[in-house]
């Protein structure tokens, strides 16, 4: 064998056992070879979306057990760890996610942070958000949602016809009943349907065309205010109802604007006094004597009230 011969013989034999000496001393190669990583999102709509919690997690985090894992997003942040992680991104864009190992091993994937999820046939189907009941005179909101839709059709079951245009709409319903809710849009083929209840809060009573009785004015605001009283603190809508009826019947200004004297020594506007009576004070508070600074549009209300003590 010439000279020739024998250097590559040698420089073979060299690199045969540079690479024995390589596997058996980085076994650590070998392992993470089958190392990887999934991005799953929480929607399942499968696409990455802004606030949306990311999971990653893992395909075999035992190959990790005794070694350093970070996790990298592309944005400057990073959490330690070598089991599966969430993370929201806060900002729409492309950002390179890796998973490093012992600060050596880098396992990357580029994810796609996008503003919004793309729009589904589900997302034409409207829903109905309202009460399950109300009360007549009262103004009950309802609102209609449904991504993809730009025009909505409202009936509440009294008139016959479309009561409302809006997304979002009001409506006082003038008699007591059960009432079908329907709403189309124009992605619906039928309407949606909801139910909704009304009771009648007190029993209906014929007034004069015109009110000439001071008396009979005062004893229908003392009869309100007591009925806010006596309500239990979680009843807001026959609240509501009983402020709105005083504020559409006899004020003509902000509530807020209405001054009201306690007992001729305390004060408050009349939303706040209302606020108290029910809330805090409750069925312990027994109205005694309202007066008016004047019958029509008063600005004024003078009350006198006591405290039930066997309450």
């Amino acid at each position: 064998m010439n000279i020739k011969n024998k250097t590559v013989v040698i420089i073979l034999l060299c690199i045969a056992v540079s690479l024995i000496i390589i596997a058996l001393l980085f076994p650590f190669n070998k392992k993470l070879s089958n190392l990887d990583f999934s991005i799953l999102d929480k929607n399942d709509n499968h696409q990455y979306e802004l606030n949306e919690k990311l999971s990653f997690k893992i395909n075999d985090s035992t190959l990790l057990s005794d070694k350093k894992a970070v996790w990298y997003f592309g944005n400057g942040d990073s959490i330690v760890s070598k089991e599966n992680v969430d993370y929201t991104y806060k900002k729409a864009g492309k950002y390179l996610v890796t998973l490093r190992i012992n600060n050596k091993f880098d396992f990357s994937k580029q994810i796609n942070i996008v503003n919004g999820r793309t729009l589904t046939a589900k997302d034409s189907i409207p829903k109905i958000f309202c009460a399950a009941f109300g009360y007549v005179g009262e103004e009950i909101v309802f609102t209609g949602y449904s991504p993809s839709s730009n025009n909505w059709y409202w009936e509440f079951g009294e008139t016959g016809t479309i009561d409302s245009y809006e997304k979002q709409a009001i409506y006082v319903f003038t008699s007591p009943g059960i009432y079908t809710i329907k709403l189309e849009t124009e992605k619906t083929k039928y309407p949606i349907t909801k139910e909704i209840e009304i009771f009648q809060l007190y029993e209906p009573f014929k007034e004069p065309e015109v009110i000439d009785s001071a008396g009979i004015v005062l004893n229908d605001i003392k009869k309100r205010l007591q009925i806010i009283a006596n309500l239990g603190a979680r009843d807001t809508r026959a609240y509501k109802a009983q402020v709105n009826y005083l504020k559409n019947k006899y004020i003509c200004s902000d509530l807020s604007d209405v001054v009201v004297v306690v007992n001729e020594e305390k004060y408050n506007d009349f939303l706040s006094y209302c606020q108290g009576l029910h809330y805090l004070d409750g069925n312990a508070t027994i109205i005694q004597e309202v007066k008016l600074d004047t019958i029509k549009c008063f600005r004024q209300i003078n009350i006198t009230q006591k405290t039930n003590k066997t309450k």
